[in-house]
């Protein structure tokens, strides 16, 4: 595992009830959830695929089966049960068993999945969305396109991806540099863009940050034909609390 990752994780399974406690209020993406329900109901002709083994066969479908939907990097498994509520087959993601656990609780009735996005263990085509908010930024920038390619592999031709970002702002470094990941190196404290004001102690996790274009080129470049990428200046804080967010559907 890339030792920026290893952080991350770690970090996480270290402070996932603080956590859990800091970001409980979800009405910050109330607006961007609602706009990927909307989008999924609209282009939902459900996979009807269940299998979560990458061997697992078939690619059946079936209109009457609820869309299904990823949710990468769920944390806790807020969003994952405000799908289950929409009506969707909800499976929450993520790397980090705390959370996992959390997510099994709040959604008794998913089945959570522990992995890496960079290598999504599930058939091609079996989701009609996928959502990561806050999540994809913690995966070095070098890494970003071929994770895109595996996001747009197990969605549905037409399937909907949400993908929240921070984004770059004056002060804060794009990513796409030479080293294609933040400055400093894996093992340098330098790469931790965004840590600044943690609620955390010895928080070591690894952001990137982007900005509008660059994430649209991204998600072009990963075949996805992308439907808006918006940014959002959170409270307006400032860089640290900026966000872009890409909506894209998988191509036909």
């Amino acid at each position: 595992m890339d030792e920026r990752v290893r952080r991350t994780v770690e970090t996480y399974e270290r402070v996932a009830d603080t956590y859990e406690e800091t970001h409980g209020d979800r009405s910050v993406v109330a607006d961007i959830v609602e706009r990927f329900v909307t989008a999924v109901d609209g282009a939902s002709s459900g996979p009807g695929t269940t299998a979560a083994d990458p061997e697992a066969g078939g690619d059946a479908t079936d209109p009457d089966e609820p869309a299904r939907v990823l949710d990468v990097g769920c944390g806790p498994g807020w969003e994952s049960a405000a799908f289950a509520e929409a009506g969707f087959d909800a499976v929450p993601f993520d790397l980090t068993r705390s959370f996992l656990d959390r997510a099994r609780e709040r959604v008794p009735d998913a089945t959570p999945v522990r992995g890496d996005m960079r290598a999504l263990p599930f058939v091609d085509g079996g989701f009609d969305g996928l959502w990561a908010c806050a999540s994809l930024l913690h995966v070095p920038e070098r890494e970003v396109p071929a994770t895109l390619a595996e996001f747009e592999r197990v969605l549905a031709d037409g399937g909907v991806a949400l993908v929240s970002l921070k984004a770059a702002g004056e002060g804060a470094e794009a990513a796409g540099g030479e080293d294609g990941g933040a400055a400093g190196g894996a093992d340098s404290g330098d790469d931790r863009a965004g840590v600044d004001g943690s609620p955390y102690d010895e928080d070591r996790r690894h952001f990137e940050r982007y900005d509008p274009d660059r994430a649209r080129d991204l998600f072009a470049n990963a075949g996805f034909d992308v439907v808006s990428v918006e940014t959002d200046d959170g409270d307006g804080s400032g860089p640290e609390d900026a966000w872009v967010a890409v909506t894209a559907r998988a191509g036909d």
